[in-house]
């Protein structure tokens, strides 16, 4: 995870790692960083397995994902690099990504799913919903030559964001539409980021430790 987050005016970010209670390292991770741009790069994903074997592949995945998101401001090409990389090096590997853009200078957030699921966005006095974003397939499918796309939203003044993995929404006998549910309402009523992460954590674990490693980035446009 990064040492620290990125300081932009205007702009209120938090992140928080719990690992899951079963193997205490795995594959999900968050990264927020600043590019060369001003533009502000968020990641989130999960390696698909755990224990140390994801947690290395995804410290390889952190690290190449930074380097091509140097190369291309477009997030679709970047995971396409980072889905050759791993199809090519890391053959038995897979692994479902989000990466996202922020423009402090157009309030634009442009966003590429890779398998993951879609954040979670409320604008001030509006109930809190999925972002409708176009889905590709994970990275590490093989299948390389699927174009990848970039969903495109416009983030007002007071709008909250939250990226996720699934071990926040998913739990056994209970349907990950009601997890979801459950996080649109937690989001609904957060504000400053680092409140909205305490909040959502407490709606969605309600006092239980976690099976599955959580990762969870929230974007707090003041």
């Amino acid at each position: 995870m990064p040492s620290a987050l990125p300081s932009v005016p205007g702009l209120d970010l938090a992140a928080r790692y719990i690992p899951g209670s079963d193997t205490g390292v795995g594959g999900d991770w968050y990264d927020l960083f600043t590019l060369p741009s001003g533009a502000i790069g968020i990641v989130i994903g999960d390696v698909v397995g755990s224990g140390l074997r994801a947690a290395v592949i995804m410290g390889r995945l952190r690290s190449a994902l930074r380097a091509y998101a140097l190369e291309t401001a477009d997030p679709a090409a970047v995971l396409a690099k980072l889905d050759r990389k791993v199809s090519h090096f890391e053959p038995n590997a897979m692994a479902t990504v989000s990466y996202a853009l922020f423009d402090p200078e157009t309030n634009q957030l442009d966003i590429s799913l890779a398998g993951h699921p879609p954040p979670v966005y409320a604008h001030p006095q509006s109930p809190a919903v999925l972002l409708d974003a176009a889905a590709d397939l994970p990275v590490g499918t093989h299948l390389s030559d699927r174009k990848r796309r970039t969903s495109r939203l416009v983030v007002p003044e007071g709008t909250v964001v939250c990226f996720y993995t699934d071990g926040l929404v998913e739990r056994k006998n209970v349907s990950v539409d009601k997890g979801l549910q459950r996080l649109c309402g937690a989001v609904h009523i957060a504000g400053w980021a680092e409140s909205a992460c305490t909040r959502i954590l407490e709606t969605l674990l309600s006092g239980n430790e976690p099976i599955d490693d959580i990762a969870v980035a929230v974007l707090h446009r003041t």
